[in-house]
């Protein structure tokens, strides 16, 4: 996963219960937007030490609805944050007010870089 400066990340979040092994990695319940500014770059930068992971927490977001029978979920408080665990992978977990849990698969995540150095 490349990440870009003033891009946007985005995630399928799918609804943890016990039907969550069983689903369709292309039928997300919603889709979670993050723009990508030089704050939320540099934290996910960081690859955390075996057995321990590092959350961020995540202010700035949008939230697409896939799933039309969990549409009231959006209108309700909800709060997002990203996971990083050893690798790094990434993943995202959004968490709603009436403690509904929505995560993302975990991703294989190497920031790359663009240091100008190519040849014009």
């Amino acid at each position: 996963m490349e990440f870009e400066q003033n891009s946007t990340l985005t995630l399928p979040l799918f609804l943890f219960d016990d039907t969550l092994s069983d689903r369709d990695l292309e039928q997300p319940d919603f889709e979670i937007s993050l723009p990508l500014d030089d704050e939320l770059l540099t934290q996910l930068c960081q690859n955390p030490s075996e057995d321990s992971s590092i959350a961020i927490s995540v202010e700035s977001y949008q939230l697409t609805i896939v799933n039309p029978e969990l549409a009231d979920i959006a209108e309700q408080q909800h709060d997002a944050q990203l996971t990083l665990t050893r690798g790094p992978l990434l993943s995202a977990v959004l968490i709603t007010a009436d403690q509904q849990t929505f995560v993302s698969p975990q991703m294989d995540m190497m920031p790359t870089f663009d240091l100008g150095d190519e040849d014009e």
